[in-house]
This record gives C-alpha cells, sequence and structure tokens, in this order.
C-alpha cells in the first residue's frame, strides 16, 4: 500500500528513510542492551549528534518503544515494542495451524473460510480458503472490517470482558452499514453475550448485503481468544447450508484450539 496523507512526502523522502533505520537501528540497540543503553551509546553508534539521539529518543518513549529508568536514566524495550512481538509470535503458530483445518473445511462444504484476529475495533483477516461457489464480496487477506459488523468481529470482541468492550467503544452509538447492523454498544453487548453462551455467532449481511456468514472464536492455552474462523454464504444458501455449517465449523475451531493447546473443557464450550 502506497504511503497517504501529509507525511507520506517526508516517509518517501531520503531524510524520512534515514530516520525510519536510525528508529529500528535504536530499537536493534535496545534489544541488544539487555536494558542498559544510554543516550552516548545511541549518539557513538549510529554516529549523529546527542541532540538528535535525545530527540529519537524522546519519540520512541512517547510512542511506548522504550522505557526510561529514572534511576539510571538507561533505555530499554517498552511495551509496544513487546506487544508487536507478542502478535508476530501468537499469528504465526495460529495461522500455521489453522490453514490446513480451514482447507478441510472448505473442501468440506465448498464455501470460503476466513481466520481473522482483533486490531483495535477491526477485524483483520490473516488466513483464507477461497471456496468454489463466488461470493458478492470477499474479504481479502489483510483486509480490515468493524468488528461489531462482522461475525468474525463478534466472535472476537467475544472474549473481552464489558470494561475491555466499554473501552474499545467509549461513544453507544456504532457505524451503521446496513438495515441489519447493531447500533448501539448496548446492542452489541447483548449480542455477544449470546455469542459467549452458545460458542459461536452469525452476521446477517450486517456489513454487506446478502452475504451472511456463521463465526466461531479460536482460544489458546490460557482460554484467551486469540482468533475467530468464518463460513460465508450469500443469502440464498444460508438457510440451507447453515446449520451444517455451523457443526463443521465448530469442530474445526475446536480442532485449532487443541493444536494452539486450549484444554479439552476449553474446546467443548457451545
Amino acid at each position: 500500500m502506497e504511503p497517504t496523507g501529509p507525511n507520506s512526502e517526508q516517509l518517501d523522502s531520503p531524510a524520512g528513510g534515514r530516520a525510519v533505520e536510525r528508529a529500528l537501528s535504536v530499537l536493534e540497540l535496545a534489544a541488544a542492551s539487555g536494558g542498559r543503553l544510554r543516550l552516548t551509546d545511541i549518539a557513538d553508534k549510529l554516529g549523529i549528534p546527542k541532540s538528535s539521539a535525545h530527540n529519537l529518543l524522546g519519540s520512541l518513549t512517547r510512542t511506548g518503544w522504550l522505557e526510561r529508568n529514572p534511576r539510571t536514566r538507561e533505555f530499554s524495550l517498552g511495551v509496544r515494542a513487546w506487544e508487536i512481538g507478542h502478535a508476530y509470535v501468537t499469528l504465526k503458530p495460529l495461522t500455521q495451524r489453522a490453514q490446513p483445518v480451514m482447507d478441510s473445511l472448505r473442501d468440506l462444504l465448498g464455501e470460503t473460510v476466513r481466520l481473522s484476529v482483533l486490531v483495535d475495533t477491526d477485524n483483520l483477516c490473516v488466513a483464507k480458503s477461497s471456496g468454489t461457489h463466488p461470493l458478492i464480496f470477499d474479504q481479502p487477506v489483510g483486509a480490515r472490517l468493524p468488528a461489531h459488523a462482522t461475525g468474525l468481529g463478534k466472535a472476537l470482541l467475544s472474549g473481552l470482558t464489558t470494561e475491555q468492550i466499554t473501552a474499545l467503544y467509549p461513544d453507544d452509538k456504532l457505524d451503521v452499514f446496513t438495515s441489519t447492523t447493531l447500533a448501539t454498544v448496548r446492542d452489541l453487548e447483548m449480542r455477544l453475550e449470546e455469542a459467549r453462551s452458545q460458542g459461536w455467532v452469525e452476521d446477517h449481511g450486517e456489513y454487506v448485503p446478502g452475504i451472511w456468514c456463521v463465526a466461531v472464536p479460536i482460544r489458546d492455552e490460557d482460554d484467551a481468544v486469540v482468533g475467530a474462523m468464518s463460513v460465508s454464504f450469500p443469502v440464498e444458501r444460508f438457510a440451507a447450508e447453515s446449520e451444517h455449517a455451523r457443526r463443521a465449523l465448530l469442530q474445526a475451531a475446536a480442532e485449532v484450539s487443541r493444536r494452539l493447546g486450549a484444554s479439552h473443557a476449553v474446546i467443548g464450550r457451545g
């Protein structure tokens, strides 16, 4: 994707490229230092003035990539670096373990199967097995869709507490895309309660009219929802195929959860 916005020219410029390279170099140095990185170390190793190193460290600290020990004045990797690393470690096993199961489910049903993770208030598609039947709308790998308006998104949100949902959606009103989109956080929380109790959730054309789906959360060894899997249909096939697809999807999601270390008790939900 091409960079856009007011800073795109700066990112494309040689100076912008050097700034990014310097920031990444600082993170690499912080990772190798064991939390004992000083301003002078940065200036010396990167060959830049201390004033430039100070500004760079300030930016990385403000954005959470670095943390500064107020007593020793040394820098170490911050929580943002941990979050990105944790997401990578989690995501790679998830997609590796899920793809063969998704392909088998696709072969069984002939319908498109997707795997998503939660990113802020969006579901991010990280893997897909394309069905033999065409769809009116197809979410490609890498695309983000609003979680509250999709089956995958609601399956992912079902793993959050009420407090976490409120933090994600501080305003009760939600963006509405079709006549069936949930319009308020209160409505969303009611749907999530249903999803938690039954172990699955449906999307009846809430983002794109005519596309319905069934989605199921995937859990890891800590009982945390780390992903969700769905089967999508055009509305005219949903009534005839949804029950069979739901049973197969629950079994497939349970298998992926088992491969991620989830216990039998967790897998048995729904």
